[in-house]
């Protein structure tokens, strides 16, 4: 267990090697602290004390969502933030050394309050983009990037009022070579689709139902039925399961199949990754209200067992997970946030 400090509430980590030492590190993004924390690996699961890097001060300084990728092409991973409350998103600009430099991209709407942001070329110019969901302004914003750390103004792509937008992820989910956005609509319980024409523009908004209020919060997309076309897989809070939508083909899926997280179990986080090495992808879920991890094994055709859960501990709240290989061993470690007791937890595998 690593600290993120004292009333931090750590909600959402990711893992790179950001000082390009051949070891994985821990970013994570401390909502109420207003800051980005970097825990160095320094060798084998050994974790140096966290680093904070300042989003700045007041309320829309609060981090909640972060993405890490190299924006400027200098071979360093950096690190976009955005959070709930905020009215931009910033770019820590990655200086090497454990350095960086911050820059705020402030859209000309008010109070947009971001939840949720990833980083994908959608125009095919070579250079990442940045997407950001609106949930308060039901928009998905594009910023298409310039060149050397700076980005174009906010070009928004408005979605129905009340449908609560959240948790972004690019990737061609209808076979045509353009990256597609997808996002959990929290309020509008499906998942919603904006296909790319094909130079960095959207059409025609499509939803997939999660079922009658199930609140989902989270979604990846991932191939798990080995049909080389990326699923949907998304984390439904207030119905507490996992829907799994299956890809039919030319943008369309099928009716989710659910697999229950466990009665008000409220699972925050899902995510996709081979945990026992057996070559399928299996389902990993942070659930929130039951102080556990669970993990859904994947039975090789896109059916999964039921779910493990493995215990976090007394009064915890995970909130966030992702699965890496921490200490060098070739086999996936799993990390998450612990919200309640502000910190970062590694469950290194056996």
């Amino acid at each position: 267990m690593y600290s993120t400090g004292s009333n931090s509430r750590p909600v959402f980590v990711s893992l790179t090697d950001i000082n390009k030492d051949n070891r994985v590190d821990i970013i994570v993004a401390n909502q109420e602290a207003a800051n980005i924390g970097v825990i160095f690996n320094v060798q084998n699961s050994y974790f140096s004390e966290q680093v904070t890097h300042s989003t700045g001060s007041g309320s829309e300084s609060s981090t909640q969502y972060i993405s890490v990728v190299d924006v400027n092409d200098d071979d360093k991973p950096d690190i976009i933030t955005a959070g709930n409350g905020k009215n931009n998103v910033q770019v820590l600009l990655n200086k090497g050394s454990g350095q960086f430099h911050l820059i705020t991209l402030r859209p000309k709407e008010s109070k947009i309050y971001p939840s949720g942001v990833a980083v994908a070329d959608v125009n095919n110019d070579k250079k990442p983009d940045i997407i950001v969901t609106n949930q308060n302004m039901s928009t998905i914003g594009i910023f298409l990037n310039l060149g050397h750390g700076e980005f174009s103004s906010q070009q928004p792509y408005q979605i129905p009022d009340g449908f609560g937008v959240m948790c972004p992820q690019v990737v061609d989910v209808n076979g045509d070579t353009h990256p597609d956005i997808i996002v959990a609509n929290s309020g509008g319980a499906s998942v919603g689709i904006f296909f790319n024409s094909g130079n960095g523009t959207f059409i025609s908004w499509t939803t997939f139902s999660t079922g009658i209020d199930s609140q989902p919060n989270s979604v990846f997309v991932a191939d798990v039925n080995g049909d080389n076309k990326p699923d949907l897989i998304v984390g439904n809070l207030k119905t507490s399961n996992v829907g799994v939508l299956l890809n039919a083909g030319n943008g369309k899926f099928l009716n989710q199949t659910i697999y229950s997280t466990g009665n008000d179990s409220e699972p925050r986080s899902v995510l996709v990754a081979d945990i026992n090495c057996d070559n399928l992808p299996d389902i990993i879920v942070a659930n929130s209200n039951k102080e556990n991890i669970g993990i859904f094994l994947n039975f090789g055709n896109g059916i999964f067992q039921p779910q493990r859960t493995y215990a976090t501990g007394i009064s915890t709240k995970p909130w966030s997970v992702t699965v890496g290989d921490v200490n060098a061993d070739s086999k996936p470690d799993i990390i998450f946030s612990d919200a309640a007791n502000h910190q970062i937890v590694i469950l290194i595998r056996s």
